[in-house]
């Protein structure tokens, strides 16, 4: 470096000083790049905020359905006390009985020796007991996009279904021959993540054995798959695989969050029998591992009153559902059915004690000493659970006593997070791996960032538009010289009060709403893009959009149920010509009815009357 002086002369500059400029620039750089790192891990954090609140907000919603029946039921037999009528909450009830009993007479109702299996089938033919390279045929066919033959299928789950059901409630591997454990947290369907997992760490044996902790279904597209390469690895080595119970193993969750439409699509012909002996299957999956009689390994978590020795004892082959238990003669066992919920639907959280999990609405929250007292009673020293996604695929809390895996990489939308497993040696000491299987990562990290936030912002404008007509009337309300203009405050209240999301709304605002030059929000912009549409794109009437609304909040489930509706009135036959209405709010989460049954539940009520009368006088 040089630099010319007065006289024309030039002077050169001195090695210290080129020293300092380099060392100014590489702080200035250094600078500049912690604090792009830091805004873009703000945003990623808003969006997977925005992600987690409405996938907690669904699930609250499916554990308050039952609440939901329950009060159907009762009103259903005021309305009709006495009458020619009375029967409609009587067949109602005796329709969820026929229900229940026709899906434990599984042997008669899911028979696959009279399914043929074509010649132009490619796929891998079974014959058992299985075999590993079975396994390997099932794993390169699965790779390709394939699916396994209806009678495979069928035949598959009734060799699971006797395995498990010799299997305890809580399963107590040992290490003193492997000196290793692998456990695998929440997979949701993603077959690719799996095969990496089985790639990198090995199929399972005597030497190599894995616990699966749940939540192999749902979400994903391969949810299939996943659950039935499991079930064989189980089958060939069921010493060395132990697969546990997630909260989405589960009949009534699955008919909402995708397995029972991936089933309806993949075998539409066998899908109601594959449906039912999947849901007998689930049932009989163990509730808990614990490793070494030092790890606890479950999906959700605990609480302050969970007794392993109840949870050892409970008869698990009857929570079908454990957010809709069976009922027998009107009554379960609240105390067994709290402690379940706990097992499979808790969360850690930093804060002492322990309460209500309202997020989810089901489970608790359970704090540092709660898994310092439990640990303590049960002569453990750590818990290992799933259920929680992470950016990272696992978090360390509770002074490292409890650890989350989750194994789903780009679990919301591609590039979202990193899956992990994690490694116990037979001193209990755990090595985390994270894996990622996807190319996502090799993309830079502001479009992997965008690709997420825009994918986070469709699901939150979906919720907005499902709930138009309430955050309308919630702005009209704070709006009281009617000029389409509210506060930032009082926009960013309105609609956490009515979303019942807790949401940094003011960092959201900018990619929701518009301003007015005086820094006023104009509300009626926050639906410009959210805006629910009749068919030819005209919009709904205000009464029209209230009812159109409450249909697409349970979009999903009425389209599975629309997939599976044939067989399941052919079933049950005991419905009256009224069932479109009621089935309706029989689908519908307890959310739709709280909020909408001033709006909605006459007019459907209503229906349900006139649809009987009309049946009735002809």
């Amino acid at each position: 470096m040089s630099k010319t002086v007065a006289n024309g002369s030039k002077m050169v500059a001195s090695p210290s000083d080129n020293n300092e400029v380099r060392i100014k620039a590489a702080v200035l750089i250094q600078t500049w790049y912690r604090q792009y790192t830091a805004r873009l891990e703000a945003r990623r954090r808003a969006a997977w905020v925005v992600y987690q609140s409405i996938e907690y907000d669904s699930e609250s919603n499916q554990i308050n359905l039952q609440k939901f029946f329950d009060d159907i039921l009762k009103f259903g037999s005021k309305m009709s006390r006495g009458g020619a009528s009375g029967s409609f909450a009587q067949r109602l009830q005796e329709s969820v009985g026929a229900a229940s009993r026709e899906e434990r007479d599984l042997l008669n109702q899911t028979k696959y020796d009279n399914i043929e299996v074509e010649k132009s089938y490619s796929g891998p033919r079974l014959s058992f007991p299985l075999s590993a390279p079975q396994v390997q045929k099932m794993i390169e066919h699965f790779s390709k996009g394939g699916k396994l033959h209806a009678r495979y299928v069928l035949q598959l789950l009734h060799e699971t279904r006797l395995v498990l059901k010799a299997r305890p409630n809580i399963y107590r591997p040992s290490t003193s021959i492997s000196k290793q454990m692998t456990v695998v947290g929440d997979l949701h369907g993603k077959l690719d993540d799996l095969l990496l997992v089985l790639y990198k760490n090995g199929l399972p044996d005597v030497t190599n054995p894995y616990v699966f902790n749940g939540d192999f279904v749902d979400r994903g597209d391969n949810s299939v798959e996943v659950a039935l390469l499991l079930f064989a690895l189980q089958l060939v080595w069921p010493t060395a695989v132990c697969i546990n119970r997630g909260n989405h193993e589960d009949c009534v969750i699955n008919r909402s969050y995708g397995f029972v439409k991936e089933i309806l699509q993949k075998y539409r012909l066998d899908s109601c029998k594959i449906v039912q002996l999947f849901s007998d299957v689930f049932a009989w999956l163990p509730l808990a591992t614990v490793i070494d009689e030092q790890i606890l390994v479950a999906h959700g978590g605990i609480s302050d009153k969970l007794d392993l020795r109840l949870i050892d004892s409970l008869d698990r082959h009857r929570y079908f559902s454990a957010v809709r238990p069976s009922f027998e003669n009107g009554k379960i066992d609240k105390k067994e059915w709290d402690q379940l919920m706990e097992l499979l639907w808790s969360d850690p959280k930093p804060q002492l004690g322990c309460k209500l999990n309202k997020s989810r609405g089901g489970g608790c929250y359970f704090g540092p000493d709660v898994t310092e007292n439990f640990l303590r009673q049960n002569k453990l020293k750590m818990i290992v659970r799933s259920h929680e996604t992470n950016p990272e695929g696992y978090e360390f809390c509770h002074g490292n006593c409890v650890l989350t895996i989750f194994s789903a990489s780009n679990y919301y939308s591609e590039g979202s997070n990193r899956g992990a497993y994690v490694k116990f040696d037979n001193s209990g000491q755990p090595r985390v791996m994270q894996l990622c299987a996807s190319k996502s990562k090799q993309l830079p990290l502001g479009r992997r960032l965008a690709t997420f936030e825009d994918a986070a912002l469709r699901g939150l404008r979906a919720k907005i538009a499902a709930s138009r007509v309430q955050l309308v009337a919630a702005f009209s309300e704070l709006d009281f010289g009617k000029t389409d203009c509210v506060t930032i405050a009082q926009w960013c209240s309105a609609m956490e009060s009515e979303l019942q999301l807790s949401l940094p709304w003011r960092r959201l605002r900018p990619r929701l709403v518009k301003l007015t030059p005086d820094k006023r929000v104009m509300y009626m912009s926050t639906f410009q893009r959210t805006a629910v549409q009749h068919q030819g794109g005209r919009s709904a009437s205000a009464p029209d959009a209230s009812m159109m609304e409450s249909v697409y909040k349970s979009r999903e489930k009425l389209e599975t149920s629309s997939e599976s509706w044939t067989a399941t009135i052919a079933a049950t036959s005991v419905w009256t010509s009224s069932r479109s209405a009621a089935e309706f709010w029989a689908e519908s989460p307890r959310g739709t009815y709280q909020k909408m049954k001033l709006l909605t539940w006459p007019r459907l009520w209503t229906s349900i009357k006139m649809e009987k009368s009309i049946s009735t006088s002809s």
